[in-house]
């Protein structure tokens, strides 16, 4: 993972799915019926949120320390909510041990949980640790130009100076005649390489300038 935008796709399709999944597991409570189709969506639901739950509790603080980045406290804060909510329905498919049959009796409880409380977590989470993110690479991706703007610069200083030397080693040469021609190849050699090298990084920062 090399950045904090691919962090977010990675982090937000392993945790936006489980919206879906709750409402799911809530008509499966009301419809257990041993169809193929009841255990497929039990299983995908299972699936969808014990993904989550693993996304919000252990995977996505590790990526986000390799990326050298952490949430601010609210964020912090919201990402443990979101786990805190996921833990009635791990329970139950726990306790169901795979067997769509074996899910409880459905009642108001649990379905105010996934709608009103579950949902919402959820969704502003998602929605504030996307925000978090994206406006955090994009100061990374400033400073990384800035850092590189600068390096080029001090390379653009560094080519002037040389063809200032080899100028004046030409000089020099000149100066002292036959005993300076191999002096004054190489001269001129660095002078054509330093002038390539300048049209070279002009055109680079020029392209990161715009």
């Amino acid at each position: 993972m090399q950045n904090l935008i691919e962090l977010q796709n990675t982090a937000f399709t392993a945790i936006g799915p489980s919206r879906i999944a709750a409402l799911s597991l809530m008509a499966l409570l009301s419809d257990t019926s041993n169809s193929e189709n009841a255990q497929k969506t039990f299983q995908l639901s299972a699936t969808r949120l014990e993904n989550a739950h693993t996304m919000l509790g252990t995977r996505l603080p590790e990526l986000l320390k390799k990326l050298e980045h952490s949430f601010p406290r609210i964020l912090e804060e919201q990402r443990l909510a979101c786990i805190e909510v996921l833990e009635p329905l791990l329970k139950i498919i726990k306790a169901a041990n795979g067997d769509v049959t074996s899910l409880p009796s459905p009642n108001p409880e649990f379905a105010n949980h996934c709608l009103y409380v579950l949902e919402p977590k959820l969704t502003d989470f998602l929605t504030a640790m996307t925000q978090n993110l994206l406006d955090t690479q994009k100061t990374r991706n400033l400073d990384r130009e800035k850092e590189m703007l600068e390096a080029i610069s001090d390379a653009e200083s560094v080519g002037r100076n040389i063809q200032l030397i080899a100028f004046n080693a030409s000089i020099e040469a000149a100066r002292i005649g036959d005993m300076g021609k191999g002096f004054a190849v190489i001269a001129t050699e660095i002078r054509e390489l330093s002038g390539k090298t300048q049209v070279l990084l002009d055109d680079i920062a020029g392209f990161l300038r715009h």
